[in-house]
């Protein structure tokens, strides 16, 4: 019964062992060049033609060759998708961006639209840097609320007025007197005689 015992232990921890080298193996592929194991963002299609994250762009503006493809897909945001237009301007060495409507969008504030991009790039980004426009094929529409179906018929005024009857007057009969007014005239100051004569 010894040798069956002892032989017990052994497959325990050969087993132990087998699991504590699955999870080594998982913790070394997971602390790995996040490189080889991150899928490319950006897909190019042609030369101005592109795919984010599964979204048509097209490439508009390219300025003093602003684009690159690896800084892009590390610095786009999901919140980008809602824009029109991607712009991407360096200052630093460091990609920035930020989105615009287009200017048929009446929901969006002046400074968000495209239209405003000249003024954007001479406030905010450092003269004659590099940046490129991206504008979106097809962008999702943003959902709006349902409108309220306005009835034809018009609003009757609710007024709240005490109905107070009115007695017809007879004829021949003398309708009650008023108080009388007083009509105001301005006279001349009389000549008062003092003892000239």
């Amino acid at each position: 019964m010894s040798t069956t015992k002892s032989a017990t232990p052994d497959k325990a921890t050969e087993e132990k062992s087998t699991g504590i080298d699955l999870a080594t193996e998982i913790s070394q592929i997971a602390s790995s060049d996040p490189d080889e194991v991150k899928l490319d963002r950006v897909l190019m299609e042609t030369d101005t033609m592109m795919t984010i994250d599964g979204h048509p762009y097209e490439l508009v503006t390219n300025y003093h060759d602003g684009f690159d493809k690896e800084k892009l897909g590390e610095r786009f945001s999901d919140i980008l998708t809602k824009y029109d237009y991607v712009v991407g301007d360096w200052g630093y060495e460091q990609l920035r961006l930020k989105g615009f409507y287009s200017p048929t969008n009446r929901r969006a504030r002046r400074d968000q639209l495209i239209t405003t991009l000249e003024d954007y790039l001479f406030e905010y980004c450092n003269f004659g840097c590099a940046y490129f426009v991206l504008h979106q094929v097809n962008p999702p529409k943003q959902p709006t609320a349902p409108r309220r179906k306005r009835s034809r018929r018009p609003r009757k005024a609710q007024i709240n007025e005490r109905k107070v009857s009115v007695k017809p007057i007879k004829k021949g009969a003398k309708a009650e007197k008023s108080p009388r007014k007083r009509h105001f005239t301005i006279r001349e100051k009389s000549k008062r005689k003092t003892g000239e004569n």
